[in-house]
């Protein structure tokens, strides 16, 4: 009898190790494929933020496109400024949940690069001084993914369906965005998106279904509103530049827009007219920068932007 248990347990035993051994293989499967699909993935870019350098605060790339109510503090017409990112940011891709037909991804980027600021002597036309401060940026997103097939490969079987907003802070940033809004003017002035966080960052749990992504009309106009908090504002009001990005990426198609905050109440609102040049998935970015990352050289680059994806759709 002892004998014939241990022949059992020889011959059971690597099968129940073969059984773990392919469980533990088709999961470990799993999870390189979903990050596979992530990191290929445009819904999780962010290179529209990237001025490519030093620019007019208002500026365009690619082609004409309309704007109102374009007034500007009378010193911001004496600088140029923009983020030039290195060449890739880091990615990481960490899968929160999963059953058998979703699972949920948070994405870290980390972007590093330069702040250039460069002040325009206005006789002579030429650089009067400059400035350039290295930056970390950190831009958190989740993503959702749905199983469409049923095989054993796995890179076939899924696709990303939703992704949450991206939301991104330097380090040591003291600026938060507590709400944007983006309201079409043609056309009943109907509300594109509205946005809301708090200090749990539940914006990242707001998901956008990649089937219904905000269709924008070519050459359509545009408000927008973002209100946002500051533990350590610039002394001279008010105290943040505000800017939209909008378009693909700089050197394809690319505008940047101020937003102004008239009643000095950190609610900044202005109006864009959109492009009318169709491009795939494009994206919006609510940029902010505290006012001490342009005029204090000793200060470092304090930043947050908040990113949609968007479509050009008549």
């Amino acid at each position: 009898m002892p004998k014939r248990i241990a022949w059992l347990t020889m011959l059971v035993l690597p099968v129940l190790v073969l059984m773990q051994c392919d469980v533990t293989d088709t999961e470990d499967n799993l999870i390189t494929a979903l990050k596979e699909l992530i990191t290929a993935d445009e819904i999780i870019g962010i290179d529209g933020i990237d001025d490519q350098g030093a620019q007019d605060v208002q500026y365009d790339y690619g082609t004409l496109a309309k704007v109102a109510g374009d007034i500007y503090p009378a010193n911001l017409r004496l600088v140029r400024f923009g983020r030039k990112l290195d060449a890739k940011p880091a990615r990481e891709v960490e899968i929160l949940a999963t059953n058998d037909s979703i699972a949920i991804a948070l994405v870290t980027t980390t972007a590093t690069g330069q702040f250039k600021v460069v002040l325009m002597d206005t006789v002579s036309h030429t650089v009067a001084d400059s400035v350039t401060k290295t930056f970390t940026e950190v831009a958190k997103q989740k993503i959702k993914l749905r199983r469409v097939r049923w095989t054993d490969r796995p890179r076939k079987d899924w696709r990303v369906v939703a992704a949450s907003p991206i939301v991104a802070r330097t380090v040591g940033n003291s600026i938060e965005i507590s709400r944007i809004s983006l309201i079409a003017r043609n056309g009943g002035n109907s509300t594109m998106l509205e946005l809301v966080n708090d200090a749990e960052d539940s914006v990242l749990n707001h998901f956008l279904d990649r089937s219904v992504l905000i269709g924008m009309r070519p050459n359509g106009l545009y408000d927008l509103e973002l209100a946002l908090t500051n533990a350590n504002p610039y002394p001279v009001a008010p105290g943040e530049l505000v800017t939209v990005h909008y378009g693909v990426k700089r050197g394809v198609l690319k505008f940047r827009r101020p937003l102004q905050d008239p009643e000095n109440d950190d609610v900044f609102n202005g109006v864009i007219g959109l492009h009318g040049y169709r491009a795939g998935m494009c994206r919006i970015f609510f940029d902010v920068i505290d006012y001490a990352a342009i005029f204090d050289e000793a200060a470092p680059f304090n930043a947050t932007y908040w990113a949609v994806p968007y479509l050009i759709k008549n």
